[in-house]
C-alpha cells in the first residue's frame, strides 16, 4: 500500500510539473497569428459560409431553366361483400410520370440566374475584404502586444536604475555626502516606478488577452508572441519613402477603387439592382409553360389495363393583380436609386480613408524623427546630470528630471515606431493591397 501511495504522489507531481512546464508555452509569430485568424476567426467562418449559401441559391437558379420531373405511384386493395357477385377482392396498381417547364416568363428566369451569379461574386468579394480586415486587425493587435511588451521592459529598466540609484544615495548619506531628504525623495521615485511597472504589466497582459481572444485561442493557456521580422527602429530612408506616397494621391485613389473589394461590391450592388428591375418587368409578359405526362395502371404489375400519354402548352397572363406588379417594379427602381447613392457614398468614404491614412503616416513619420532626436538629447542630458550630481555640482532634482525625461523619450520612441508600422499597414488596408 505504501508503494502505491508513493507512486500516486509521483504521478501527481509529474502531472503538475508538466502542466507548468515551459514546453507548454506556445510561441506565435505574426504570420502564424494571421494564419490562425484566417482559419478560426468568427468573421472569416461567417464569410465563407455566406459564399457557400449563395452558391446553393445559384444552383436553384440554374435548375429553374430545366424541366421539373415528377414520378408517382400507388397501390390499393378493395375487399368486396361475399354476398355480391364477382371476385371477393380486387387490386389496383397505377404509376405516372409528368414533366413541365416554363420556357418563357418575360426573361425573368434569366435575370434571376444572372442575379444569383452576381450574388456569388459579391459574397466572394465580401469574403476577400473580410480577409483583409482580419489580417489588419491581427496585425494591429499583435503590434500592440509587442509595443506594450517593450514599454514593460522600459519600466523594468527604469525601476532597476532607480533601485541602484537609491542604494548609492543611501551609501552616500551614511558617509555624510548627501542629505537624508535625498534618500526620501529617491524612495518616492522608486515607489512611483513600481506602480508604473505594475500598470505596464497589466497593460501587457490585457493586450495579450485581446489577441488571444481574437484568434479564438484558449484564454487560460500561455502564449508568447515574438517575431524578429518586426523592426525595432525605423531609419531615415524608410521615412523619406513614406513621405513620397502623398504626392501621388490621385493615382493611388484611382488604384484603390480597383483594389478595394468593398467598393467593387458596391458597384455590383448597382448591377444587382438593375437585374431586379429587369426581373420584375418580366411580369408584364405572358408566361408560357409546356407539360407532358405518362400514365400506367392495372390490377397488378405487369398487367396493363389502361395507359396513355398527354402533352400540351399553356399560357397565362395576370390582367390585374391588385397593383402588386407595379409595386414590385417601383420598389426595385427605388432600390436601384439607393444602390447608386450608396456607391457614391462608398467612393467618398474610400477617398476620405486614403487621405486620413496618408495624414496618419505623415504624422507617424514626423514622430519618428522627433522621437529619435528626443532620445539622443535625453541620453546626453541624463549623462550630464548624473556626472554633476556625483561631483556635487548638481542637485538630485536635476538628475530625477533628467531620468524622467529619458524614460519618457524612450517610451515615445517605442510608441512612434509601432505607430509608424501600423500606419503603413493601415494605408495598405485602405488601398486594398494588404495581404
Amino acid at each position: 500500500m505504501k508503494h502505491i501511495q508513493l507512486l500516486s504522489l509521483f504521478l501527481v507531481f509529474v502531472f503538475l510539473y508538466s502542466e507548468k512546464s515551459p514546453s507548454q508555452t506556445k510561441t506565435l509569430s505574426l504570420n502564424e497569428a494571421i494564419s490562425l485568424a484566417m482559419q478560426k476567426n468568427t468573421s472569416m467562418i461567417t464569410s465563407r459560409n455566406a459564399v457557400e449559401s449563395q452558391e446553393s441559391f445559384q444552383r436553384v437558379a440554374y435548375g429553374a431553366l430545366f424541366p421539373s420531373l415528377n414520378a408517382s405511384g400507388s397501390w390499393n386493395r378493395s375487399q368486396n361483400n361475399p354476398a355480391d357477385p364477382g371476385p371477393l377482392a380486387s387490386n389496383r396498381v397505377s404509376a405516372g410520370l409528368d414533366a413541365s417547364i416554363t420556357f418563357f416568363d418575360g426573361f425573368s428566369n434569366f435575370a434571376a440566374l444572372e442575379r444569383a451569379q452576381l450574388n456569388v461574386k459579391t459574397s466572394e468579394l465580401s469574403r476577400e475584404r473580410t480577409e483583409q480586415q482580419t489580417i489588419y486587425q491581427t496585425i494591429s493587435l499583435y503590434l500592440n502586444v509587442l509595443r506594450t511588451e517593450e514599454l514593460l521592459n522600459v519600466r523594468k529598466d527604469n525601476l532597476n536604475r532607480s533601485n541602484q540609484q537609491l542604494k548609492r544615495i543611501q551609501e552616500s548619506q551614511k558617509l555624510g555626502g548627501v542629505a537624508m531628504a535625498d534618500v526620501f525623495r529617491q524612495q518616492v521615485i522608486v515607489s512611483n516606478d513600481e506602480l508604473a511597472l505594475i500598470q505596464a504589466q497589466n497593460d501587457y497582459d490585457k493586450t495579450k488577452l485581446d489577441l488571444i481572444t481574437y484568434l479564438t485561442l484558449d484564454p487560460l493557456s500561455e502564449y508568447v508572441f515574438q517575431d524578429n521580422t518586426v523592426p525595432k527602429d525605423i531609419d531615415s530612408t524608410e521615412v523619406q519613402n513614406a513621405k513620397q506616397q502623398e504626392q501621388n494621391l490621385t493615382m493611388i485613389s484611382s488604384q484603390a477603387m480597383q483594389n478595394r473589394f468593398d467598393f467593387v461590391t458596391a458597384q455590383q450592388s448597382v448591377t444587382g439592382a438593375e437585374l431586379n428591375v429587369r426581373y420584375y418587368k418580366g411580369d408584364w409578359w405572358p408566361s408560357l409553360r409546356a407539360s407532358a405526362s405518362l400514365d400506367y395502371g392495372g390490377p397488378e404489375f405487369g398487367t396493363t389495363t389502361y395507359g396513355g400519354m398527354s402533352w400540351g402548352i399553356s399560357a397565362s397572363y395576370p390582367i390585374f393583380n391588385n397593383f402588386q406588379r407595379e409595386n414590385s417594379i417601383q420598389q426595385a427602381a427605388i432600390d436601384l436609386r439607393n444602390a447608386n447613392e450608396a456607391l457614391g457614398l462608398k467612393e467618398r468614404q474610400v477617398k476620405t480613408e486614403i487621405k486620413k491614412a496618408l495624414l496618419d503616416l505623415e504624422a507617424a513619420s514626423k514622430s519618428i524623427e522627433v522621437s529619435q532626436t528626443g532620445v539622443r538629447s535625453a541620453i546626453e542630458d541624463r549623462r550630464i546630470a548624473e556626472e554633476k550630481y556625483n561631483l556635487g555640482a548638481g542637485t538630485l532634482l536635476d538628475k530625477l528630471v533628467a531620468d524622467a525625461n529619458y524614460t519618457s523619450a524612450i517610451s515615445n520612441k517605442v510608441n512612434s515606431v509601432y505607430n509608424y508600422i501600423l500606419a503603413k499597414k493601415n494605408l495598405e488596408f485602405v488601398l486594398g493591397t494588404l495581404k
